[in-house]
C-alpha cells in the first residue's frame, strides 16, 4: 500500500497549482487584455518576447515541480504542463487530439508535450489504440473474440443479489443478518441499484483505445429523425460526418466480394425491394493481401494517425483522472487535473489550457459530479437502444444456389475450394469473408438492423452449426427522451470525503433510473415482428438463438448524459461541447448527442467531438494573438 502522503486531498491540489501558476509563463504577449488572461485561469504577465522565450518553462515532457504553499507540507509535488489535457483515448478523445494537433497553429502549441492524454485503462496491443480483431487468431475464428470482448467489458452498476445459503456450513462466515451490512458490495454491486430500472448489461472497457479495441466498426449516417434535437445545423453535420469517415477510414465496399455477403444481400433486396438493403458502412481496409480473407478494422490508433509519433503528442495509460480542480477566483475555469497514477498509487497534478472529458458515457458525467461540476442536465435525458436479436442457419435453397452458380469468379473460387477441401460439404471457401448488411432506419420502420456475422458479448456459435451458414439479425430501436432518465452517482458530503458507495476504481458509484413508455414498447414490438419477417426470408433459427430482447443496455450506445444544446437549463454543454459557464472545459462522446438514435452513434460523436476540437483550437488561438 501505497504511504498517505502519495495521496492529495481537494484543497492540497488547489494549493499546488496556484502555485505552479505563478511560476509558469501563459501563451498571452503584451497585448493581451487582461480580462481574457484571467478568463483563461493565468495572471497577466508581462510580454515574453520571443517564442523561445514562451515555451522556456513548457518545453520538456517531464512533470514540472512545484512546492506546495503550505509551510506545513514540505513534500514536492509533481505538476505536469501541456497545452491541451484529454481524458480518455477511444474514437473521440483521439479525434480532438489529431485534430488540434493538426489544424492549430505551431506557434501557438509548446513543441513538446501539447497535447496530454490520460486513460484509466492499459495499453493492450503493441500498436497504441489498436482493435484487437485484427490478430490472424481472431480473423480465422471470430467466435474466439466473443471471449475477449467478455473480459475487456466492465459491468457498470449490478443490484447487490440474496446472499442468504440455508446449505452454507455452520461455522461458515456469513453477512450479519437485520443489519446495513448484510449485502455484499463486491465486483460492482450497487446497494443503491433497483432491478426495474436498471440498464443491467451497461459496461465499460477501461484500455488504450477505449470500446474501439472491439466494437463492430459500424458508421452508419444518421436519419434525419435521429438528429432533429441537434444544435447544428444539417448541413454542417454532414460536412462533419464526411470529415469523421476520413479519419476512421469508412468503406462500404470491402465486403462486396464475398460469397455469403452477396447472397444475403441479394435475398434481402429481392424479399424487401422497398427498404434500401446495402452494405454496413464499415470502418475497415482491406488486408494488404486480399487472398488471405482478412481485413483491417479501424481502431483508435486509425484515428491518431501519424501523430502517434508526434513530440507534441503524449499518452499516459493507467491514469485515473480523479477530478478537475476549479479555479477559486475564476468559478468558470478549470485551474487543473487531479490524477491517480494505478501503477503507483501516487497522486499526479496537470496544468493545462484547456480540457477535454471523452471518457464515454458514464464515465464523462461521473468525473464532472466527482469534480462538482453538476449543471442541471448532469446525467439526465438519458436514452438507450432496445435491441431484438436472433440467429439463424442458412436455407438449403441458399446453399444450392450457391452450389450452383453461375457466376465464373465464383465458380473459380469455388472449384478452388473443393480440388484443395474434398471433404468439406459446404461449397463455400473457408477465407470467405462474413456478411455485413444493413436495413437503414426509415420513418416506416424506425429502427436500425444489421444482418451479419460479427463477435459480441454473445452469439458464439460454437459446434452447433458451421459457421459460414450462420447468420446474426441484431435489430436497434430507439427510446423515447425523458428528462427523468438518467444515470446517478454516490454522493459525498464534502470534496475531501469518500463517496458513500464507489466502483472499483474508486469513483463514486453509478446508478441507473431509465425505464421505456409504452410507445417504446410498440415500437419494439414491432421491430421484433419485422426481425423474425427478415430471419425467416433467408433461413431457419439456430437452437439456442430464437428472437428474444436483450438485456437492456446490451447495446452499449447511451447517448445524453452530458447532451449538447442551446439552453444551458436542458443542456449540459453548448453546440460546441463547451460546458455551459466555462470557458476552457469540453466533453465529447457518445452522451453528447442529444438525440434518441437507433442506429451505431460513433460517428456522429466523432462528428461533434470535431466541432468541438475547432472550438478548443480558436480559444487557444485567441488566447495567443
Amino acid at each position: 500500500m501505497a504511504t498517505e502522503s502519495t495521496r492529495i486531498s481537494h484543497a492540497e491540489a488547489l494549493d499546488f497549482l496556484l502555485d505552479a501558476e505563478n511560476n509558469v509563463h501563459s501563451f498571452v504577449d503584451s497585448s493581451t487584455s487582461e480580462q481574457n488572461v484571467r478568463t483563461a485561469g493565468f495572471e497577466p504577465v508581462a510580454d515574453l518576447g520571443t517564442q523561445a522565450a514562451r515555451f522556456a518553462n513548457f518545453g520538456s515532457p517531464e512533470p514540472v515541480e512545484t512546492r506546495s504553499c503550505s509551510t506545513t507540507t514540505p513534500p514536492r509535488r509533481r505538476i505536469i504542463q501541456c497545452d491541451v489535457f484529454i481524458a480518455g483515448s477511444g474514437p473521440i478523445g483521439c479525434t480532438y487530439a489529431r485534430e488540434i494537433l493538426e489544424k492549430c497553429d505551431s506557434d501557438v502549441l509548446r513543441p513538446r508535450n501539447a497535447v496530454y492524454m490520460a486513460e484509466i485503462g492499459a495499453q493492450e496491443s503493441p500498436v497504441v489504440g489498436a482493435h484487437l480483431k485484427n490478430a490472424v487468431k481472431y480473423q480465422k475464428d471470430i467466435d474466439a473474440f466473443v471471449h475477449v470482448i467478455q473480459g475487456a467489458l466492465q459491468p457498470v452498476s449490478i443490484p447487490v443479489s440474496d446472499t442468504h445459503q440455508s446449505t452454507l456450513g455452520g461455522n461458515s462466515w456469513t453477512p450479519p443478518i437485520n443489519s446495513k451490512q448484510n449485502q455484499l458490495v463486491i465486483c460492482g454491486q450497487n446497494p443503491q441499484q433497483s432491478r426495474e430500472d436498471n440498464l443491467g448489461a451497461t459496461a465499460v472497457t477501461r484500455a488504450v483505445g477505449g470500446m474501439a479495441t472491439h466494437w463492430t466498426c459500424a458508421c452508419p449516417t444518421p436519419h434525419s429523425e435521429e438528429t432533429t434535437s441537434s444544435p447544428i445545423p444539417r448541413n454542417e453535420l454532414d460536412s462533419l460526418l464526411a470529415r469523421a469517415r476520413d479519419f476512421v477510414k469508412v468503406d462500404s465496399t470491402v465486403f462486396d466480394k464475398s460469397i455469403r455477403h452477396t447472397t444475403v444481400k441479394d435475398i434481402l433486396t429481392t424479399s424487401f425491394p422497398n427498404r434500401n438493403i446495402r452494405s454496413i458502412p464499415l470502418a475497415v481496409q482491406p488486408h494488404s493481401k486480399a487472398e488471405s480473407g482478412f481485413v483491417t478494422w479501424s481502431g483508435s490508433n486509425t484515428v491518431l494517425g501519424d501523430i502517434v509519433n508526434d513530440p507534441r503528442f503524449t499518452i499516459a495509460s493507467e491514469h485515473r483522472v480523479t477530478q478537475l480542480i476549479v479555479h477559486p477566483s475564476f468559478p468558470g475555469t478549470v485551474a487543473g487535473v487531479l490524477m491517480r497514477d494505478l501503477k503507483t498509487d501516487r497522486d499526479v497534478l496537470v496544468h493545462a489550457r484547456a480540457y477535454v472529458i471523452a471518457c464515454g458515457a458514464v464515465c464523462t458525467p461521473q468525473i464532472l459530479y466527482n469534480s462538482d461540476i453538476r449543471p442541471p442536465a448532469l446525467g439526465r435525458y438519458l436514452t438507450e437502444q432496445s435491441m431484438a436479436f436472433c440467429q439463424i442457419v442458412l436455407s438449403k435453397k441458399t446453399i444450392q444456389n450457391i452450389q450452383n452458380t453461375q457466376n465464373p469468379v465464383w465458380q473459380a473460387l469455388i472449384a478452388q475450394h473443393r480440388n484443395k477441401h474434398p471433404l468439406d460439404p459446404l461449397p463455400i471457401p473457408f477465407r470467405d469473408l462474413d456478411p455485413q448488411v444493413m436495413i437503414p432506419y426509415s420513418s416506416a420502420f424506425p429502427w436500425h438492423a444489421q444482418i451479419h456475422r460479427d463477435a459480441f458479448s454473445y452469439g458464439d456459435v460454437g459446434p452447433r452449426s458451421d459457421p459460414r451458414v450462420v447468420v446474426d439479425l441484431r435489430f436497434f430501436g430507439k427510446g423515447d427522451i425523458l428528462e427523468n432518465n438518467r444515470v446517478e452517482f454516490s454522493n459525498k458530503a464534502k470534496p475531501e470525503e469518500r463517496p458513500e458507495h464507489t466502483d472499483v476504481y474508486g469513483m463514486p458509484q453509478a446508478t441507473f433510473h431509465v425505464v421505456r413508455t409504452d410507445e417504446d414498447r410498440d415500437r419494439d414490438q414491432k421491430m421484433m415482428n419485422d426481425m423474425t419477417t427478415v430471419a425467416n426470408s433467408l433461413g431457419g433459427y439456430l437452437p439456442g438463438s430464437e428472437p428474444q430482447f436483450m438485456e437492456p443496455g446490451l447495446a452499449m450506445h447511451i447517448t445524453g448524459t452530458t447532451r449538447v444544446g442551446s439552453d444551458s437549463k436542458t443542456s449540459v454543454a453548448n453546440p460546441c461541447s463547451k460546458v455551459w459557464g466555462f470557458s476552457n472545459l469540453w466533453v465529447g462522446g457518445n452522451n453528447v448527442i442529444p438525440d434518441s438514435t437507433a442506429s451505431n452513434p460513433t460517428l456522429t460523436s466523432m462528428a461533434y467531438a470535431l466541432k468541438g476540437a475547432s472550438d478548443v483550437i480558436q480559444c487557444l488561438q485567441y488566447e495567443y494573438q
